[in-house]
């Protein structure tokens, strides 16, 4: 077992900031760290959460089973890194996700760069998000989240 375990204990959290502060905690995991959480029911629908979101990158262990405490260890897999034109395909991918929703509002986005040694992704934003005062946002939740879910490799996005 990883000696990077991070515990939430769900229990002492507001139900509306539990979901978000699961996945903070679990982006900013290193690969095989754990994700214990502390529940008082199972968390089935987080579970299946996590398989549309996460597919095959976690493993899913009860450590316990209730009645009155669930404990869930959830692992961050190791993934194969991915570089050159394989890394690039992904990131283009991930690019084509987002695109339709930057494109909704007049904006759009474009690969400048893939740094692979750093695992840092350039990318221009234009239309309406190159001066868009929520740029630094759309870049952080919506560009670099989505970068980091197909290609997990990538430490961050930044933008030129």
């Amino acid at each position: 077992m990883s000696e990077n375990i991070v515990t939430l204990d769900l229990r002492t959290i507001p139900v509306f900031e539990r979901h978000p502060r699961i996945f903070d905690s679990w982006e900013e995991l290193p690969s095989e760290g754990v994700l214990r959480i502390i529940n008082d029911h199972d968390p089935k629908p987080l579970r299946y959460q996590f398989e549309g979101e996460y597919k095959d990158k976690f493993s899913w262990e009860y450590v316990s089973n209730g009645p009155e405490d669930w404990v869930v260890d959830i692992t961050k897999l190791k993934m194969p890194e991915s570089s050159g034109e394989e890394l690039k395909a992904k990131v283009e991918a991930a690019l084509e996700q987002v695109r339709p929703y930057l494109q909704a509002d007049g904006g759009d986005v474009e690969l400048v760069e893939i740094d692979d040694v750093e695992k840092v992704v350039t990318v221009r934003l234009k239309g309406a998000c190159g001066g868009c005062p929520s740029a630094g946002m759309t870049l952080k939740a919506g560009v670099e989240s989505t970068v980091k879910k197909f290609a997990p490799e990538i430490k961050r996005v930044d933008a030129v």
